[in-house]
């Protein structure tokens, strides 16, 4: 918004220059740039303080700035006892305040260079001395207002239109608006004159031969401006004020200034009283100020007289309440509503780059060290958090993004997955936030469909909540992985699962290990997007459920429009904080070098890799067995075929493995190493059928 700055420093008394003006608005109040118009200002107000949409609100935000005083102008004004006009309101909603006023012997012509030019440098365009001195009082004031030729308005009643009513614009090109029973208008008794708050009509405007005008100054809600001004495409300056929300009070003060201005430069006479119809005054706000609250929150030692000086300065009055400052608010200030409020005013006056920066202080206490029960839960509240912040940055460094979604879930997504029990929000923004979820897995396989639009593959977690679907609704800690690849030949199960081991070896879950998956209690119905035979359940030493881990459907990669393969893991977060080992044992580095063996054998298709690394393990009669690390896996597709000999059985895939023998005591030999391997096949072929390639 364009603001002369002549007319700032006019009313502020500022001797700042423009550049440095613009430079002290930005740090302290609103964002301000010179303009290449010579001598203008653009400052965009914020929403929330519709008082500076006027030359006298940033002149008094500049004054509080520098310090410099500037007297506020008052204007005298009394209610007329034989109002020229009548006036009535009857929708008190839309139309909080009409006032208006009466004046005569009026001459219309050309606005004065010096009104015109003020004018032109906030971007209005000059049409004649009255409706210029409208324009005027709305740019210094920011009350927006209206002139009606008098000898063409009978009556002012202010209601809803009517539908199928017309109003022709008071504009260049005479616009015609076809108006409904939502919008507020101005009608002489009859028919409508002008839009509430936005734009007047061709009926009753200001022509040549006016000689006495009636001038409208009122306050309309700004959800009713708003709604018309969007409804029928029609943004006039009037109705942005108006749509930010203008003091009910400014009403008379601006009428009695346009008044003013009309003698000065049309002759006018204004009426010995306004026409006011207030049906609820709106009064100032008192609030009670605590100093010392002020001071802890600002973080600095400002004393009270500084408050003081700051809020006066404002344009708040201020009184000694006891040990607290009683501050009285004008209505302008719709904004400050409370002594958080307040005391946001003196920080940002002060300035807050001059509030010294303090280190925080810090407990040195150990986890737990502290006995009350609120004190223990928040120590164990930061070790949750911590924990999550390694596991996210161990995922990280594994090549894994993290995603943030909503907690909400869509009627397509609960359709797909076939989600029963899910809990249904009141008032959902929309379908696609309807549902609250009971997993991650929904919103994980939506990240990884757009994703894989840009890239051949993505590795994506998210740490989040979820809602039990059943009792209170409970939230839950869980972690979500996918993989996800546009070749469907990838092997993305086990992917996945050696970030999850990983996961699991670094927070020292050793126990944990791959089981059968079925649905279980928590598992919020991911579980069936998975495919048999290609999920695991993730449990530790007790068979406690940490999470589950699977490769996805293909019916449900095409639900959700995902053009790929995918697996998915979920697990409990808290479970995994739970049991992370804190402390790790150190093991010194082998003293004797290993030996290593590599086996690789047929086995049918539902043998677990588990049983196969167990079986091997069990065949260690010497203990020279360190580790079995499979590293290939190969399962026949529909065109391959896994040769069978004579009335072997049909095996259903190959699994080829490493095999680490170490001794603590010697170096081994070529046929301990023999003994051991000897030892592994024969256990293979007896316990599971395998033969050995």
């Amino acid at each position: 918004m364009k603001f002369s700055f002549d007319w700032i420093r006019e009313l502020s008394g500022t001797t700042l220059s423009i550049e440095d003006a613009a430079v002290l608005l930005s740090s302290k109040a609103f964002e301000a740039v010179v303009s290449d118009v010579q001598g203008v200002l653009d400052i965009d107000i914020l929403p929330n303080r519709p008082d500076a949409l006027s030359h006298l609100g940033v002149a008094r935000e500049l004054s509080a700035l520098t310090g410099s005083r500037f007297a506020v102008p008052t204007y005298e004004w009394r209610v007329s006892e034989t109002p020229a006009k009548e006036i009535n309101i009857h929708d008190a909603e839309a139309c909080l305040r009409y006032s208006g006023l009466v004046v005569r012997g009026i001459t219309v012509g050309p606005s004065p260079k010096w009104l015109a030019q003020r004018l032109a440098q906030c971007g209005q365009q000059s049409i004649n001395n009255v409706v210029d001195v409208t324009n005027y009082v709305m740019l210094e004031l920011g009350q927006p207002m209206h002139a009606f030729d008098l000898a063409l308005l009978d009556r002012i009643d202010v209601r809803r239109a009517k539908v199928g009513e017309t109003l022709t614009a008071l504009d260049e090109a005479r616009t015609k608006y076809v108006l409904d029973e939502t919008m507020l208008v101005i009608t002489d008794g009859e028919t409508p004159v002008a839009l509430a708050g936005i734009k007047g009509g061709v009926g009753t405007g200001i022509s040549d031969a006016t000689t006495e005008v009636f001038l409208e100054s009122a306050n309309f809600s700004a959800q009713s401006v708003r709604a018309t001004s969007r409804a029928l495409g029609l943004r006039t300056d009037a109705s942005i004020r108006f749509g930010y929300g203008v003091d009910p009070n400014l009403t008379a003060p601006a009428l009695m200034r346009a008044a003013q201005l009309l003698h000065q430069v049309a002759g006018g006479q204004a009426d010995s009283g306004i026409v006011d119809v207030y049906p609820s005054p709106i009064g100032e706000r008192t609030i009670s100020l605590d100093p010392a609250y002020a001071r802890s929150l600002l973080g600095v030692n400002l004393q009270e007289s500084q408050m003081r000086s700051i809020l006066q300065s404002l344009g708040f009055e201020v009184e000694t309440d006891k040990n607290n400052l009683s501050v009285v608010v004008p209505t302008r200030r719709s904004d400050v509503v409370g002594q958080e409020d307040l005391i946001e005013e003196i920080g940002r006056v002060f300035g807050f780059d001059s509030i010294p920066s303090v280190a925080p202080l810090l407990p040195v206490y150990g986890v737990h060290s502290w006995v009350r029960e609120d004190e223990a839960v928040v120590w164990d509240e930061y070790a949750f958090m911590r924990e999550r912040g390694a596991i996210g940055r161990l995922l990280v460094g594994v090549g894994y993004s993290e995603v943030f979604n909503y907690a909400f879930l869509s009627d397509e997504m609960k359709s797909i997955l076939k989600l029963d029990g899910l809990r249904e929000l009141a008032q959902p923004q929309s379908p696609e936030y309807r549902w609250l979820r009971t997993s991650l897995v929904p919103r994980l396989i939506i990240n990884a469909r757009d994703n894989l639009r840009y890239s051949d593959s993505v590795q994506l977690f998210e740490t989040g909540h979820v809602f039990s679907s059943i009792g209170e609704g409970k939230e839950h800690n869980r972690l979500g992985l996918i993989v996800a690849h546009h070749s469907a030949s990838r092997e993305l199960f086990y992917e996945l699962k050696g970030a999850v081991s990983l996961m699991l070896e670094r927070l020292g879950i050793t126990d944990a290990y791959f089981d059968d998956a079925e649905p279980f209690s928590w598992d919020g119905g991911a579980v069936n997007a998975t495919l048999p035979g290609r999920r695991a359940l993730i449990r530790d030493g007790n068979d406690n459920i940490l999470g589950f881990i699977g490769s996805m459907y293909g019916r449900i990669a095409e639900a959700f429009k995902l053009k790929g393969s995918a697996a998915i893991a979920e697990l409990d977060l808290r479970g995994l904080v739970a049991r992370a080992q804190q402390e790790r044992e150190f093991e010194p580095l082998p003293k004797y070098p290993g030996v290593t063996r590599d086996i690789a054998v047929l086995v049918q298709a539902d043998t677990k890799i588990d049983s196969i690394i167990q079986t091997v393990q069990d065949a260690d009669s010497k203990g020279f067995i360190q580790d079995v690390d499979v590293f290939d896996i190969f399962v026949p597709t529909g065109k391959e075929k896994i040769e069978e000999e004579g009335d072997k059985p049909n095996y259903g895939k190959s699994v080829a493995f490493h095999v680490l023998l170490r001794s603590d005591e010697r170096t081994l030999t070529d046929k301990d190493a023999d003994g051991v391997e000897a030892e592994i096949r024969k256990a293979l072929q007896e316990k599971l059928g395998a033969r050995i390639r």
